[in-house]
């Protein structure tokens, strides 16, 4: 009876380990299992009463774990088995082992067939796996948005990074690095100097900038990007300390940060194309009809002011099917390339090709690519301000200016018309240009052009402003 107890205890204590790791399953509790019941049964020579129970802990391995540990549990009983008889030898031993093989042997038949009938259900769990774990992740930033409290906005975050950093230590200013999966820096509150900045992080300590300092953001497992420290009078030990101790508080937001603006903008992608092809499917195809409606009706009407009406009714039809269309086209242009002057050339291409406007493009992009949440957002700026030309303003010309390397930029949108191209203060697309210039730190001016007309400028901080200077870059004029 006080073996059955103990024996009762180990298959509680194996049950309950298996069950706290049954999303992350772990071998070696079954191999423990194993060990600790054939020493207590062979040991204490309880073999012939309980030599039954040698058969579990293969069993439970193949409905658990598969083939393989099913054999090296099986073969780990047998060990522990023989080991603890040669250890007490008695004139008794060949019966002690002939009392446990066929148990053993049992288990391991019973575990393989366990084993290949419980291997699909493995299979399932192993393929949802990483999607349980993206679950989780996503759960908890979700969370984390929706408490308010804690910001997944990477920009913002490096900027609070920055003022905490130079609070801290009193430096002059910070510059935020993060490490992208191929092993670049990129910057996100970079400046002029955002190159010497990145080379303090390559150099050894003592060829740095005097009162200068490199402080690594630590992940769990690896360094997640620097925080690049300038301006501090004199670097002390405590002064590091405080230091690494602001960057350690803001490393696992800031990483979270980080990927929630890829997540973010992958879904804004697959949201975007999905509402483009609803409109094109459902409401587009349905005004289509009713001007087939119209038409009819203005074919068939005697009365001249019916026909009238109904023409009126028609033009007003083909002008909202095509803003229709535009919307669609709006919704579906994405940098898709990793250059933001290739598909800002595009799109003003095409909206010159359908309106009769003239466009004129100086687009020089140099350096590495724009972050792409970056390019993105400016590529959103820039269809909203060129919407308003379209809609609004009744030029005649309109000139695109797009210059980058990679780092700033300056964005300028500029058309000859009434000069009524600015979004109203009370209407959605101000504001919305305003939202998407702060998310990438960037400066929005709306105003009025000397020659007649609006001037829509987005300039990262550090850029001066160039008006009129188109000369740098490829021109192009298309009408």
């Amino acid at each position: 009876m006080p073996m059955l107890v103990v024996l009762s205890i180990v298959a509680v204590v194996a049950s309950l380990l298996e069950w706290m790791t049954r999303n992350r399953p772990t071998h070696w509790y079954a191999v423990g299992e194993a060990v600790a019941v054939a020493m207590l049964l062979v040991a204490t020579r309880t073999t012939s009463e309980l030599s039954a129970y040698l058969a579990v802990a293969p069993i439970a391995a193949g409905v658990r774990h598969g083939v393989v540990t099913t054999l090296n549990v099986t073969l780990v009983s047998g060990l522990t088995a023989a080991a603890s008889i040669a250890v007490d030898p008695e004139d008794d031993a060949l019966s002690r082992m002939g009392e446990a093989l066929p148990w053993l042997a049992i288990g391991l038949g019973v575990g393989l067939l366990a084993s290949w009938q419980s291997r699909s259900t493995r299979d399932e769990a192993a393929r949802q796996a990483p999607y349980a774990a993206a679950h989780q992740l996503m759960a908890r930033i979700h969370h984390l948005a929706s408490a308010g409290n804690v910001g997944l906005n990477s920009t913002s975050l490096a900027m609070d990074l920055d003022t905490a950093m130079r609070q801290a230590t009193g430096g002059a200013r910070s510059t935020i690095f993060v490490a992208e999966p191929d092993n670049t820096l990129r910057p996100l509150n970079g400046g002029e100097d955002v190159d010497r900045m990145a080379r303090e992080i390559e150099i050894p300590a003592s060829d740095r900038t005097p009162g200068a300092a490199v402080i690594p953001l630590r992940g769990v497992q690896q360094v997640l990007g620097y925080c690049v420290v300038v301006g501090v009078p004199r670097w002390t030990p405590e002064l590091e300390e405080s230091a690494r101790n602001v960057a350690d508080e803001f490393a696992v937001r800031l990483d979270t940060a980080v990927l929630f603006d890829e997540v973010r903008m992958l879904a804004t992608s697959e949201e975007r194309n999905r509402i483009a092809r609803e409109m094109h499917d459902g409401v587009a195809q349905e005004i289509v009809g009713l001007g087939y409606i119209v038409d009819e009706i203005e074919s068939i009407s005697d009365h001249e002011q019916t026909r009238v009406l109904a023409s009126s009714l028609r033009a007003e039809i083909t002008r909202l099917v095509s803003e229709i269309r535009f919307s669609i086209f709006d919704l579906r242009q994405e940098v898709s390339d990793g250059r933001l002057a290739s598909s800002l050339a595009d799109y003003a291409r095409e909206v010159g090709d359908a309106t009769g406007l003239r466009v004129h493009l100086s687009l020089a992009e140099s350096g590495p690519p724009l972050p792409s949440r970056t390019a993105t957002e400016v590529l959103r700026v820039a269809q909203e301000a060129i919407g308003n030309v379209r809609k609004h303003s009744r030029a005649d010309n309109m000139w695109v200016v797009l210059d980058s390397d990679g780092k700033r930029l300056n964005l300028e949108v500029r058309d000859d018309g009434i000069g009524n191209a600015e979004p109203r203060e009370h209407h959605w697309g101000l504001q919305t240009m305003r939202e998407r210039a702060r998310t990438v730190g960037a400066d929005l001016d709306i105003t009025t052009r000397p020659d007649g007309g609006t001037v829509v400028s987005l300039r990262s901080p550090t850029t001066a402003p160039h008006e009129g200077e188109t000369a740098h870059g490829h021109h192009r004029a298309t009408g």
